[in-house]
């Protein structure tokens, strides 16, 4: 809701606030990344602290903060052995529907619409005794700005820094996820009911988000919606469509089969963020990365198809469209 009167009604997008994520960003900078990056945060990883704690927050608030403990440990022990990190895309994506597919079960379940009378998710929820453990098992999240940050310490190349580069974005991540719950804590009665209902159905729609980004990474377009393409022209002997980088999205793009496509893209440094400077399109096995100034990127389709084309945390997506 924040996000939404901020860009629609203000015209501010606070994520393109977020600074490059690149060897030259500095401690202070990864700070602000991790409290930028935590209005994310609290739709997901939120939904999950008010499922958890909510039902028991008045009787011990230090549950709050060792869950929290848990989930920066996790983020920094990742950023220390960030090699692991480098998985197959497809292995990556699988892993993603599988965790995507447990929110949803698990969401549905909660809200009544489902009956698993094996595990009571909400009793789960009401009596963990471990908030240390649900905050690790937390910071294993398939999250897209987390990843981002993950691959950033990967690139530090040392234990040391890519752990304290960790530790400092989740910390970044924290006032205003304690923030958020603080102000559910005066809600009693019919009310608390409403915000545990509204976490679940947060949990639902971001777990039906992230099961369509694993699909993507498997170029599988589950949710295609015909849109305003750009209509590439013919010039040399290639296809030739050529647009702008924007912060949020690429382009759509319409060509035909058989015919090589080259695809340009001019990029101004005031618009290239640590999210959408590289560009992955698997059907074709291109991963290129952009930089300052004109970017072309060579492809020939071979058949009539909707091809998904994503920024390499596969949150940005744009289409493709191949005709006869």
């Amino acid at each position: 809701l924040v996000f939404y009167l901020l860009t629609k009604i203000l015209g501010f997008n606070p994520f393109n606030k977020i600074p490059t994520i690149d060897t030259n960003i500095t401690y202070g900078m990864l700070f602000i990344t991790g409290l930028f990056t935590s209005i994310h945060c609290i739709s997901m990883c939120g939904a999950i602290q008010l499922l958890f704690f909510f039902p028991n927050y008045n009787s011990d608030k230090k549950r709050i903060l060792i869950f929290h403990l848990g989930r920066i440990l996790s983020y920094t022990i990742i950023g220390g052995i960030g090699n692991i990190l480098a998985i197959n895309t497809k292995v990556l994506a699988i892993l993603i529907l599988l965790s995507s597919f447990c929110m949803i079960i698990m969401s549905l379940n909660m809200l009544g619409i489902l009956s698993i009378k094996k595990i009571h998710f909400s009793k789960i929820a009401s009596k963990s005794k471990n908030p240390f453990l649900i905050g690790l098992l937390n910071g294993l999240m398939p999250c897209g700005p987390l990843q981002a940050m993950q691959v950033y310490a990967l690139s530090t190349g040392n234990l040391v820094s890519g752990s304290i580069s960790m530790l400092i974005f989740g910390l970044g991540t924290l006032p205003l996820m304690l923030v958020s719950y603080t102000v559910f804590q005066f809600f009693h009665g019919k009310r608390k009911i409403l915000v545990n209902k509204l976490a679940y159905i947060l949990i639902f729609i971001l777990s039906i988000m992230m099961f369509n980004r694993g699909l993507s990474m498997l170029d599988i377009n589950l949710f295609y919606v015909d849109s305003n393409y750009l209509t590439a022209a013919i010039i040399d002997n290639y296809q030739v469509v050529e647009f702008d980088l924007d912060y949020d999205h690429y382009q759509d793009i319409k060509v035909k089969k058989d015919i090589p496509v080259k695809m340009i893209i001019h990029v101004d440094k005031n618009k290239l963020t640590g999210c959408n400077n590289e560009i992955l399109i698997s059907r074709f096995n291109i991963k290129k990365k952009l930089e300052v100034g004109e970017n072309i990127i060579y492809f020939t389709p071979d058949k009539k198809e909707n091809i998904t084309y994503t920024c390499w945390m596969n949150m940005i997506k744009n289409t493709i469209k191949v005709e006869n």
